[in-house]
């Protein structure tokens, strides 16, 4: 049993947040300023979860839209490798989700590479969905949002209604 506590982000978590990162592969990672942005602009949507020993074990980087307050965005979720499988990313997802409905949101949404296949069962796992509007391709058995990030850069694109 892990014992860990989930947390708003602070502005210097940034680095380990960055850190951390690096050991995420699928994932995308960032530059240094974007990770800085989420935890100085975006803290009352973004999260740490921290071992009781203070070590990070995992991030979630997210923020409301501006365009449509009513949605949310989960950019980033990592939990450090070697103790993944213990609650922690869903435990990090559940408080976005809530963090999202007390602030007014009625959708969240994420994108992952249609590669990464523990990704795509963790999110479908917690009920999220996959989006089949538009230019759709199927990759794997994952329905992929055609070139969403550019040219051959197909993303599964995940929402989930929340209340």
């Amino acid at each position: 049993m892990t014992n860990y506590r989930v947390r708003n982000t602070e502005e210097n978590d940034f680095v380990e947040i960055a850190d951390l990162a690096e050991k995420c592969s699928p994932m995308a990672t960032e530059r240094n300023s974007i990770y800085h942005i989420f935890t100085k602009f975006f803290k009352s949507t973004s999260l740490v979860a921290e071992l009781d020993s203070g070590e990070m074990a995992g991030f979630l980087l997210g923020f409301i839209s501006q365009e449509n307050p009513e949605e949310a965005y989960m950019h980033l979720l990592c939990v450090d490798p070697k103790i993944r499988g213990r609650g922690i990313g869903k435990a990090l997802v559940e408080k976005f989700l809530e963090l999202a409905s007390l602030k007014g949101c009625k959708r969240v949404y994420l994108i992952t590479k249609p590669i990464n296949w523990k990704s795509i069962s963790f999110y479908r796992n917690l009920g999220f969905l996959e989006e089949k509007e538009g230019n759709t391709i199927n990759i794997m058995g994952a329905t992929a949002i055609r070139n969403y990030n550019g040219m051959g850069e197909h993303m599964v694109v995940f929402y989930k209604d929340i209340e």
